[in-house]
């Protein structure tokens, strides 16, 4: 996953102050580091946060020496859309951690292309583990192995990316192709489009086992 940069500052000032300055106030704390009061350029983080990764990864200087950190817990006024606090949490780079990813398809069905069929989304995120240098933007799943209506895709029918590993079962369904229902609109994604559940549709891991 790329990884951006943010000119952290430690924050020597109190928070309503620095928010007076146009900064974000922050804690950055975590593994190999004493844990400080920071902060940051609101326009700058707001650019980061708008990229609505779950697993943003900000790149630091620390002692003259990169380090990778997660932005974590980030507060807003709801009402003016400013950011008010955030975290910065430096996980151990050699340790496996849980993270929740993004599904994002691509390839063509020949189920929805040649015989009329619809797609129905189970998954749109996918739980693994990884570190952090490892931790991918988003999980590939290929729709040409649905050929056939009925057919699915199974989280045992991908290849997980090196370095990180699938925690969920494997019989867990991801996509399938089915038979339109009576009167329904063909669902369509493009490739690279994220995924999205049918209205009033869902499938349990019993549901779609073989």
């Amino acid at each position: 996953m790329k990884s951006i940069k943010l000119n952290i500052q430690n924050r020597q000032i109190s928070a309503a102050e620095s928010r007076a300055q146009g900064l974000v106030p922050g804690v950055l704390y975590g593994f190999g580091i004493e844990n400080s009061n920071v902060m940051v350029d609101h326009e700058s983080l707001r650019k980061a946060f708008n990229l609505l990764n779950a697993n943003l990864q900000i790149e630091l200087e620390d002692k003259g020496k990169s380090i990778l950190a997660l932005l974590r817990d980030v507060k807003l006024d709801h009402i003016s859309g400013t950011i008010l606090h955030f975290d910065l949490f430096v996980p151990n780079p050699d340790s496996c951690m849980k993270f929740s990813v993004p599904v994002k398809f691509s390839g063509q069905s020949l189920a929805i292309k040649n015989l009329g069929g619809v797609l129905e989304v189970y998954k749109e995120t996918l739980q693994i583990e990884s570190v952090i240098a490892a931790l991918p933007e988003f999980i590939d799943v290929d729709l040409s192995p649905l050929v056939e209506i009925g057919s699915i895709i199974k989280i045992k029918d991908l290849t997980a990316p090196e370095g990180v590993t699938f925690v969920e079962s494997p019989t867990q369904s991801i996509i399938a192709s089915k038979v339109p229902k009576r009167g329904g609109k063909k669902e369509e994604i493009d490739e690279g489009a994220p995924a999205v559940v049918s209205e009033g549709e869902s499938a349990s891991e019993e549901e779609t086992q073989e």
